[in-house]
């Protein structure tokens, strides 16, 4: 009888463990499987002065931040999605004789722990970001494969996923699901998505562009 009560003891602790394993593991599993965060589509536009309609489009923009892969304080981990588009519309003086779409994301560290500051741990690395994904996303766009740079407190730093020409009225480019990475970042990371569409003609230049709301992995 005894021994069923002990047995029974021993069964409500490895339970109460479990359950305390699962909370905890839960706790950190959580942010990672999180749904990405969307926000609304915006526009910009404006008339030329030789007369051209042209107009910026941000769309379809996703921020899904994560838990770092790497379990690190100095770490903030998320994927991005973006479509930028460009049209020109309207019966301009002067024709057209180039013009490009950019699409892309300003990222800012709040604080570069290298500065000295440890509160009570050991400073992590230079703030260091890293961007990579598939060019293939991007087809017939220029683009790079990978992006590194150093964030420094105080700065934000303006990263083209992709710039298209236009061939025609109207051109744009996707890019999905685009892995970024802030090593050396203590506190939180802002990124705020934009779209730049910029033309020319031989009598003058333009560009507009369009911003989204900022979010914070």
């Amino acid at each position: 009888m005894i021994g069923d009560g002990l047995r029974g003891s021993a069964r409500r602790r490895v339970v109460t463990g479990v359950a305390a394993a699962a909370v905890a593991v839960g706790a950190v599993a959580g942010p990672g499987a999180a749904a990405a965060a969307t926000f609304p589509d915006h526009h910009m536009s404006k008339t030329t002065a030789d007369g051209w309609r042209v107009t910026a489009i941000k769309a379809d923009e996703k921020v899904r931040s994560v838990a770092p892969l790497n379990q690190s304080p100095w770490t903030r981990e998320g994927f991005l999605s973006l479509r930028g588009e460009g049209r020109i519309t309207g019966a301009g003086r002067t024709a057209v004789s180039a013009g490009t779409i950019t699409a892309g994301f300003q990222i800012g560290c709040n604080t570069d722990v290298t500065s000295g500051i440890t509160l009570g741990i050991t400073a992590g690395p230079t703030a260091q970001m890293s961007i990579s994904w598939p060019p293939a996303l991007i087809v017939g766009a220029q683009a790079n494969g990978n992006i590194s740079t150093t964030l420094k407190p105080g700065t934000i730093a303006n990263i083209p996923f992709g710039t298209k020409k236009l061939a025609g009225p109207s051109a744009g480019l996707t890019v999905d699901g685009v892995h970024v990475k802030v090593d050396g970042c203590l506190g939180p990371v802002a990124v705020r998505a934009y779209v730049t569409l910029a033309i020319s003609t031989p009598t003058n230049d333009n560009t507009i562009n369009v911003y989204g709301k900022p979010h914070y992995l």
